[in-house]
Protein backbone atom coordinates (compact mmCIF):
# COMPACT_ATOMS: atom_id res chain seq x y z
CA UNK A 1 0.00 0.00 0.00
CA UNK A 2 2.61 2.57 0.74
CA UNK A 3 3.68 2.39 -3.02
CA UNK A 4 0.08 3.12 -3.92
CA UNK A 5 0.13 6.08 -1.06
CA UNK A 6 3.84 7.41 -2.58
CA UNK A 7 1.88 7.88 -6.44
CA UNK A 8 -0.99 9.67 -4.98
CA UNK A 9 0.98 11.95 -2.95
CA UNK A 10 3.33 12.22 -5.70
CA UNK A 11 0.21 13.11 -7.88
CA UNK A 12 -0.67 15.91 -5.52
CA UNK A 13 -3.07 14.31 -4.13
CA UNK A 14 -4.32 14.58 -0.28
CA UNK A 15 -4.29 11.42 1.15
CA UNK A 16 -7.13 11.52 4.02
CA UNK A 17 -6.22 8.82 6.44
CA UNK A 18 -7.29 9.27 10.14
CA UNK A 19 -7.38 13.20 9.17
CA UNK A 20 -9.61 15.97 7.86
CA UNK A 21 -9.01 18.11 4.67
CA UNK A 22 -11.98 21.49 5.06
CA UNK A 23 -13.66 22.74 1.91
CA UNK A 24 -15.86 25.55 1.89
CA UNK A 25 -18.25 26.36 -0.38
CA UNK A 26 -21.16 29.71 -0.84
CA UNK A 27 -19.08 30.51 2.84
CA UNK A 28 -20.08 27.73 4.35
CA UNK A 29 -17.35 25.07 5.87
CA UNK A 30 -17.58 21.38 4.62
CA UNK A 31 -14.88 18.91 6.46
CA UNK A 32 -13.65 15.59 4.67
CA UNK A 33 -12.67 13.43 7.83
CA UNK A 34 -10.94 9.84 6.68
CA UNK A 35 -10.77 7.44 8.34
CA UNK A 36 -7.73 4.33 8.01
CA UNK A 37 -8.66 0.78 7.77
CA UNK A 38 -10.81 -0.36 10.81
CA UNK A 39 -10.29 -3.95 9.61
CA UNK A 40 -6.32 -3.50 10.37
CA UNK A 41 -7.62 -1.85 13.21
CA UNK A 42 -5.57 1.34 11.92
CA UNK A 43 -8.38 4.31 12.54
CA UNK A 44 -8.41 6.69 14.90
CA UNK A 45 -11.71 8.84 14.19
CA UNK A 46 -10.60 11.07 17.54
CA UNK A 47 -7.06 11.95 15.12
CA UNK A 48 -9.06 12.32 12.47
CA UNK A 49 -11.84 15.13 14.12
CA UNK A 50 -9.09 16.44 15.98
CA UNK A 51 -8.81 19.64 14.08
CA UNK A 52 -12.62 19.69 13.15
CA UNK A 53 -14.70 22.17 14.93
CA UNK A 54 -18.36 19.87 16.78
CA UNK A 55 -20.45 22.39 15.16
CA UNK A 56 -18.91 22.42 11.40
CA UNK A 57 -20.61 19.44 9.20
CA UNK A 58 -18.68 16.25 8.93
CA UNK A 59 -18.84 14.18 5.75
CA UNK A 60 -16.95 10.71 6.83
CA UNK A 61 -15.16 8.47 4.31
CA UNK A 62 -14.98 5.20 5.93
CA UNK A 63 -14.20 1.64 3.79
CA UNK A 64 -16.14 -0.53 6.18
CA UNK A 65 -19.92 0.58 6.46
CA UNK A 66 -20.48 -0.84 9.84
CA UNK A 67 -17.98 2.12 11.69
CA UNK A 68 -20.89 4.08 11.10
CA UNK A 69 -22.49 2.73 14.74
CA UNK A 70 -19.06 4.08 16.47
CA UNK A 71 -19.06 7.62 14.56
CA UNK A 72 -22.32 8.35 15.14
CA UNK A 73 -21.35 8.40 18.82
CA UNK A 74 -19.19 11.20 18.73
CA UNK A 75 -20.32 15.18 19.27
CA UNK A 76 -19.34 16.04 15.90
CA UNK A 77 -22.09 17.07 13.56
CA UNK A 78 -21.13 13.97 10.72
CA UNK A 79 -24.16 13.92 8.32
CA UNK A 80 -23.18 11.54 6.21
CA UNK A 81 -20.55 8.59 5.78
CA UNK A 82 -19.51 7.46 2.51
CA UNK A 83 -18.27 3.50 2.27
CA UNK A 84 -18.15 0.09 0.27
CA UNK A 85 -16.40 -2.83 1.90
CA UNK A 86 -19.44 -5.31 1.63
CA UNK A 87 -20.24 -5.09 -2.73
CA UNK A 88 -23.90 -4.56 -1.73
CA UNK A 89 -23.40 -8.10 -0.64
CA UNK A 90 -22.74 -9.56 -4.39
CA UNK A 91 -25.46 -12.08 -3.77
CA UNK A 92 -28.72 -11.41 -3.19
CA UNK A 93 -31.62 -13.75 -2.76
CA UNK A 94 -35.14 -13.25 -2.94
CA UNK A 95 -36.97 -12.66 0.38
CA UNK A 96 -33.36 -13.81 2.22
CA UNK A 97 -31.37 -10.69 1.34
CA UNK A 98 -27.34 -11.50 1.05
CA UNK A 99 -26.76 -14.58 2.76
CA UNK A 100 -23.05 -13.71 2.91
CA UNK A 101 -21.75 -10.47 4.36
CA UNK A 102 -17.97 -9.46 5.82
CA UNK A 103 -17.38 -8.57 8.88
CA UNK A 104 -17.84 -4.80 8.78
CA UNK A 105 -20.26 -4.71 6.32
CA UNK A 106 -23.34 -6.40 7.57
CA UNK A 107 -25.41 -3.96 9.25
CA UNK A 108 -25.28 -1.02 6.71
CA UNK A 109 -24.55 -3.28 3.38
CA UNK A 110 -25.87 -1.58 0.52
CA UNK A 111 -27.26 1.99 0.17
CA UNK A 112 -28.41 4.67 1.89
CA UNK A 113 -29.82 4.18 5.52
CA UNK A 114 -30.10 6.07 8.68
CA UNK A 115 -28.19 4.91 11.77
CA UNK A 116 -30.73 4.67 14.35
CA UNK A 117 -30.88 6.74 17.40
CA UNK A 118 -28.69 9.86 15.64
CA UNK A 119 -28.42 12.29 13.13
CA UNK A 120 -26.26 10.05 10.65
CA UNK A 121 -27.02 8.62 7.49
CA UNK A 122 -24.91 5.92 5.68
CA UNK A 123 -24.28 5.42 2.50
CA UNK A 124 -22.52 1.91 1.30
CA UNK A 125 -21.83 1.63 -3.01
CA UNK A 126 -21.86 -1.61 -4.12
CA UNK A 127 -18.76 -0.83 -6.61
CA UNK A 128 -18.04 -2.06 -9.70
CA UNK A 129 -15.18 -5.12 -8.05
CA UNK A 130 -16.22 -8.37 -6.77
CA UNK A 131 -14.35 -10.41 -4.22
CA UNK A 132 -14.33 -14.42 -3.78
CA UNK A 133 -16.62 -15.95 -5.06
CA UNK A 134 -16.27 -13.68 -8.48
CA UNK A 135 -20.02 -13.65 -9.29
CA UNK A 136 -22.67 -10.95 -8.65
CA UNK A 137 -26.68 -12.44 -8.37
CA UNK A 138 -29.10 -9.41 -8.10
CA UNK A 139 -26.62 -6.96 -6.77
CA UNK A 140 -25.49 -5.00 -10.36
CA UNK A 141 -22.65 -3.02 -9.79
CA UNK A 142 -22.76 0.98 -9.67
CA UNK A 143 -20.85 3.99 -9.63
CA UNK A 144 -22.62 6.14 -7.33
CA UNK A 145 -23.44 10.12 -8.21
CA UNK A 146 -24.37 11.56 -4.36
CA UNK A 147 -25.51 15.31 -4.65
CA UNK A 148 -25.59 17.09 -1.26
CA UNK A 149 -27.76 19.84 -0.43
CA UNK A 150 -27.74 22.32 2.15
CA UNK A 151 -30.37 21.85 4.67
CA UNK A 152 -33.50 24.18 5.75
Amino acid sequence: IGTVLNELRSAGLTVLRNSSYRLESRGAPLWLVGIDDVWERHDDLAAGLAEVPTDEPVLLLVHEPDFADQAARVPHRIFLQLSGHSHGGQVRLPLLGSPILPWLGRRYPAGLQEVPESALQVYTSRGIGVIEPPVRVNCRPEVAVLTLARGT
